[in-house]
């Protein structure tokens, strides 16, 4: 049966090609656009069009408004407290160090300096000559007259032993001199009575301990005591408390106001 038209009557087959051939026309051309001519245009333009506040292709972001919004509580800022009576360094802003414990610090790797030149000259000393090794410390005297003997052995390394403990006092006063600790003038005490383990070993070791010495003596000046005191000073955490007030508890509303 032929299909009916859109006034009831029957198509014939004219009619029907040349609505077949005019639906296929309709297919190959462009839907046709929402958008005013006009309105598009405009558009276009000012998007292509470059600004010396907005380049091309960019377009513009809108900050939100924070005018009405009120202002974030943050922690106040931490102040060193130290001793008005004291200077600070203009290059790090700590307490200056004075000239006493740079010095105390130059006596004490002055008796590093020792120690590990007399280890060293005495086992030059032994290599160029057998005959020098029970002489070359008090306690390898012990030992005599087998230099090879296990107990030589122990020996050498109770020597050995020694030097790093007198080495390592030595530094530790250097090191925390510089440093400031609070308690480098009981530890410069300490460190020396190390050192007295050099009475073992010979008098270029026992030399050692006169610098060591020297430094000691000077970190128990008031000068030092003082600027102790205001490292001390210059590396205490204030307290701060924090706000108990005007605390906002849930969901939080975002920036501009589009929480």
């Amino acid at each position: 049966m032929a299909p009916l038209s859109e006034h009831g009557g029957l198509i014939t087959g004219a009619e029907e090609s040349a609505s077949v051939s005019s639906t296929r026309q309709g297919a190959g051309r462009e839907p046709v656009s929402l958008v005013r001519p006009e309105l598009a245009r405009r558009v276009r333009e000012a998007v292509d069009t470059p600004t010396p506040e907005q380049p091309a292709h960019v377009f513009p972001v809108l900050a939100p408004d924070l005018t009405d919004k009120p202002p974030i509580e943050t922690l106040p800022a931490q102040v060193v407290e130290v001793s008005r009576d004291y200077p600070l360094s203009e290059r790090t802003g700590e307490p200056k160090r004075p000239i006493t414990v740079l010095i105390a610090i130059v006596f004490a790797w002055m008796s590093v300096a020792v120690t590990v030149g007399a280890f060293c000259w005495g086992w030059w000393v032994i290599a160029n000559d057998t005959s020098q090794f029970h002489p070359a410390a008090r306690i390898l005297t012990w030992t005599h007259p087998d230099p090879v003997s296990a107990l030589a052995i122990v020996m050498v390394l109770v020597v050995g032993l020694i030097c790093v403990l007198m080495v390592a006092a030595a530094g530790v006063v250097a090191y925390n001199a510089w440093a400031g600790a609070p308690w480098i003038r009981i530890g410069a005490l300490v460190c020396l009575g190390v050192l007295l383990l050099s009475v073992l070993l010979n008098w270029w070791f026992t030399a050692a301990m006169a610098p060591l010495a020297i430094a000691a003596g000077l970190l128990w000046l008031p000068v030092v005591k003082r600027y102790l005191t205001a490292v001390a000073l210059s590396k205490e955490v204030a307290v701060i408390e924090i706000p108990s007030t005007n605390i906002v508890y849930g969901r939080q509303p975002l920036i501009g106001g589009r929480g």
